[in-house]
Parts: C-alpha cells; structure tokens; sequence
C-alpha cells in the first residue's frame, strides 16, 4: 500500500493511493490535496473513479474554498462597519465568537444556540439587550420548543442560558460591550429540590435486558458505566484504557465544573464488560474506550484507524440513540408539563446517587457523584418518591 502523485503537471495536487502486488500497482482510491480556509494543507480521499474525476472534484473544491474566503471577508468587512457604528447585533457577536473555541462540545453549542437563542435576540443590537429580554426568552423556552413544539426541560433552558452568559462574557472581554445581561440567577429559579425520573429496580431490570442493546453493545456499557461510576456523561466518554485499574477496582474520572478529578470505586460487572470491550476491540494503554467507531472502520491506512482510536466519540450521538430507545419503552404518556421526568442518560446518575443515598446516607451520595456541596447533592435525590416509608415511632 501506498500513495503516488498522479503524473502530469495539471494532476500535481492528485494522488493515487495503489496496492503494491507482485503483479500490478493497482489505484485503490483517488486523493486529492489543497488549502482549506486557514490556509492549512489537506489531503482527503475524494469519490473519482480516475484522475480526470478527481481533478473536477479538486477544481470544485478550490472555487468554493475561494467564495467562501470572499464571502468571509465580505463579511468581515461589514462587522467592522458595525464596530465602528456600534450597531452589532447578538448575531454578528456569534459569528465572532465561536470560530475562537476549540471544545469537542462547541458544534452542539453553537446548534443551541441557532435554534433556541438567534430566533428571539439574534437580530437586537447586542449593546440594547437587556436582562428582561433573556428572561423573556426563557421563559419562551420553557413555554415551546422551536423545533418540536413542545417544552424544554428546565435544566435544558438554564443550560442555554448558560451558554449565553459565556457568549456576553467573551464580548465583554473583546470590548464590544461593558456588561453582562444574563444573571441566571435572576433569570431562572431553580427550586431546591429539582425534578427527575428514578428509576425502580424492575424498571433497571427491563432496561438492561432491553433487545436494543444486544445489537448496540456500546450503548450499553456506556450506560452501565454511568450508572456504576455516578459520573456525567461527558467524563465517561473520556476514558481511556490507562484510566482503569483492575487491581484497584477503579476507574479515573476527569474534572468536571467545578470538581477535581477523582478515582470511582466500581463493581466487579461494569469491570468484566470493559475487559471485554478492551479484548475484542484490541485497545490499548491510550486507546478511548469509547472511540468513534465508524470512522475507524472506514480510515484506510494503519495510522488513521490507531488516531481514531485515541479519540473519544461525540456525546450527543449516543445521547440521540438512546434518547429513541428511552421514548420507546419509559416515556410514553408523559404530559407537557411532566417532561423533567422522562428517563434519559442522565437518569442514571440520579438513580444511581438516590440509592447510594438510602444505603449509606447524604456524605457518601456527596462523594459518589464527586459534588462539593451537600446542597447540590440533595437536587440529584428523590427523597419524597423514593424513599421507603418509616415509621419512626413517635
């Protein structure tokens, strides 16, 4: 195996990439290789069936990489115009801001931000946007989802309000304007004790033997990781091979907000089935446990599929799957006004830290899910549901 420039001085940026026989050098693939709009040097595997395809496919590639560049700076040329008039809008802010973050999540925030914040504020000048208007907007989303027509889930519209508050908070530092109107506090009133699905132990039993997981073996160990180790989801989706002592029977959970890293003691199956998963997937010391599969299927050369293998796959695709198999078989018939108690990934963190918390009490349920703060603790846990009735004789 191994790749050839194409002969011929139009063909210069062409590749082929051919299997080195006995008999022939037979062209597998056609590459092609050019700048992207960093000016940084690509070359990726294109669709052409000969050199002649593969140079249409790069000339195509090369004129929308030069109207996009026109276009950019067409538009930069218009945000400076607006700087200079202090007319920008939330917007124009947003297109500043996040080209700068470099966060595996950043792709799902600026989704949330499309579809939940740019309809109601994107087009009000960022300098005229008060604390009342992002109040209004959450309460819209609490009222409607734009996408389906149906609520938010409370924690999800303070997760939106959040990502806002970072968006003021950069446009703050860059100077576009002096204060932030998004104080979550004021905005959104979280209850001490917020809402959410526990499940029982014949409900855990029905998951766990759900048929879906027998064909998505990954979905299910990603869910019996978060359930053994209380941790969030993000974290579990980071864990390597180095992460895990089997002598130890722990598992090295990464910092998340405002916690330190920390070691979670797990059990003994949650330890069988990443031996498992470890053995016939061949990982090793820094492979990701959770790994995106299908591109490591389809990368043709040794080294791709080993690079794929030391990064950890996107949350939010498993989080979609799952989310189709929870709606399936625990959240029909739920009301409008019910969806805080849908089962979802997070589910498991909560069942897991309310049982902690009826065997052992509030410290441990404390150090299980890593909080440091007692407060935050008690939000995770169904005590009025959940708890058993006792009669404490009196």
């Amino acid at each position: 195996m191994g790749f050839r420039k194409v002969k011929g001085k139009k063909y210069n940026s062409i590749y082929e990439y051919y299997k080195d026989s006995d008999h022939d050098k037979k062209t597998i693939a056609f590459y092609i290789m050019y700048r992207d709009l960093e000016n940084k040097p690509k070359k990726v595997k294109c669709s052409a069936l000969n050199k002649e395809e593969a140079l249409k496919i790069l000339n195509d590639k090369k004129l929308e990489i030069a109207k996009d560049k026109k276009e950019i700076q067409k538009d930069l040329s218009l945000l400076q115009q607006k700087i200079m008039n202090n007319t920008l809008t939330l917007d124009d802010i947003a297109k500043l801001y996040f080209p700068t973050k470099t966060a595996k999540t950043i792709d799902m925030i600026k989704s949330s931000y499309n579809r939940h914040i740019s309809p109601t504020l994107g087009k009000m000048k960022i300098s005229k946007i008060k604390t009342v208007d992002i109040k209004k907007l959450s309460d819209k989303l609490k009222q409607t989802n734009s996408r389906q027509g149906t609520p938010l889930n409370p924690r999800t519209v303070k997760k939106v309000i959040t990502y806002l508050r970072a968006l003021f908070n950069w446009a703050i530092k860059e100077s576009y304007i002096d204060k932030n109107p998004v104080i979550v506090k004021d905005i959104i009133k979280v209850d001490q004790n917020e809402p959410g699905r526990v499940l029982s132990d014949e409900e855990l039993e029905k998951l766990w033997n759900l048929d879906e997981f027998k064909i998505k073996p990954r979905l299910f160990l990603f869910l019996k990781a978060c359930y053994h180790t209380g941790a969030r989801p993000s974290a579990i989706m980071d864990i390597k091979v180095k992460h895990i002592n089997f002598d130890k029977r722990t598992i090295h959970i990464k910092a998340m907000k405002q916690g330190k890293p920390y070691e979670a003691r797990v059990g003994q199956e949650l330890l069988d089935l990443l031996k498992q998963r470890i053995k016939e997937h061949k990982l090793v010391h820094d492979n990701c446990i959770f790994y995106p599969e299908q591109l490591h299927n389809r990368a043709i050369t040794k080294e791709e599929k080993e690079a794929y293998k030391n990064q950890s796959t996107r949350y939010q695709k498993y989080a979609d799957q799952l989310r189709i198999i929870f709606n399936n078989h625990f959240n029909q018939n739920i009301g409008t006004y019910d969806l805080a108690y849908r089962v979802s990934v997070y589910t498991m963190r909560r069942t897991a830290a309310t049982k902690v918390y009826k065997k052992f009490g509030i410290v441990h349920a404390k150090r299980f899910l890593n909080h440091t703060e007692i407060d935050t603790t008690m939000k995770y846990l169904n005590i009025e549901d959940d708890m058993e009735l006792i009669d404490y004789g009196l």
